[in-house]
């Protein structure tokens, strides 16, 4: 098998196993369904990743290293990067449900652990925290609780029971949720 074919099938296995984990999370994902969409034997699954957990790390791992290098960050104006975190998962569900289903599955402490290994998470909590000093944000916050409420602003209609999770949203909506996010970090956190 040459290099661009193991390539292709890994890029395949991947998308399909994305959407499945997604869809189903760790526990509900199946993978025939995968190894079937990817149009890959389970056998090859298993020679490239492993097991269905380590696939599973693999695509969370992935998509968390794009989203942090995907949004910008500024320190001084958190809630235009709580839009840019809203707008981004908006347009990326699939990712904000993985972290969803990840912590549903217990696997808040890896998630945890590749947040605290990543340096652009780093940056972001010394960003926060000078941003404290200068008194751009109120001092009494952690700067990792900071960064949990503008988490929580952000999902608040993916997890909130009975909502839409920010699917077909008119531009009047989506307008008014994005102002909505920003005043909330803008409110909360300047105290």
């Amino acid at each position: 098998m040459s290099t661009r074919d193991v390539s292709a099938t890994k890029q395949r296995i991947i998308d399909a196993a994305r959407a499945e984990f997604a869809e189903h999370g760790l526990a509900g994902a199946r993978i025939d369904r995968i190894a079937t969409t990817a149009k890959a034997s389970k056998e090859r699954l298993y020679a490239y990743y492993g097991d269905k957990e380590s696939l599973f790390h693999a695509i969370l791992d992935d998509d968390f290293g794009r989203f942090l290098d995907a949004v910008p960050f500024d320190p001084d104006d958190l809630p235009t990067y709580a839009v840019a975190i809203f707008d981004d998962l908006r347009n990326t569900p699939h990712v904000q449900r993985l972290m969803l289903w990840g912590q549903l599955q217990g696997q808040a402490s890896r998630i945890r652990r590749q947040a605290d290994d990543n340096p652009l998470w780093d940056a972001r909590l010394d960003g926060i925290g000078r941003a404290q000093s200068s008194g751009a944000i109120a001092p009494q916050w952690d700067p990792a609780d900071v960064l949990a409420v503008i988490f929580g602003i952000v999902s608040s209609w993916v997890i909130t029971p009975g909502s839409d999770g920010n699917v077909d949203l008119d531009a009047d909506v989506l307008s008014d949720r994005r102002q909505i996010v920003h005043e909330s970090v803008r409110r909360i956190l300047t105290g």
